[in-house]
């Protein structure tokens, strides 16, 4: 009973992570703003951008992760229903991952609502930082 459910379940798995290899990869553009090799110079507007680009990166695979681990301990949960010590280490499972999503969410929403304040056009500081979260 259990090898087909399980069998099932890497097979959605795999077709869930084909679909979204071309979301994560965004091939659009790269991580490095500056598309040259060690020989070109890189500034400090470049390193702002790039970090920047890693914490949207982070943002965007945090999503599907969350998502994934959420329908991996409710399905642990409906297979080991009637198990109190499964039952809680999935409940837990759920708690900790949202947990962990409300406080990456809280801190970007933290340091955009900061650098929007702090950069905003009445302090003539907008174009300090190469940001594309300030408006």
């Amino acid at each position: 009973m259990k090898k087909p459910l399980i069998k099932n379940i890497l097979i959605f798995s795999l077709f869930f992570l084909f679909i979204m290899i071309p979301f994560l990869v965004s091939a659009q553009g790269g991580f490095i703003p500056c598309d040259g090799g060690l020989s070109d110079e890189c500034g400090y507007d470049d390193l702002l951008i790039l970090i920047n680009n890693v914490i949207d990166w982070i943002i965007k695979i945090s999503v599907p992760i969350a998502a994934g681990v959420f329908a991996w301990a409710g399905i642990k949960m409906m297979i080991h229903g009637d198990n109190p010590g499964k039952r809680s280490e999935s409940i837990n499972t759920m708690k900790k991952v949202f947990i962990g999503f409300v406080f990456i969410l809280s801190a970007w929403i933290i340091v955009t609502t900061i650098t929007n304040a702090l950069l905003s056009d009445k302090n003539g500081f907008k174009d300090a930082v190469p940001v594309q979260g300030v408006k």
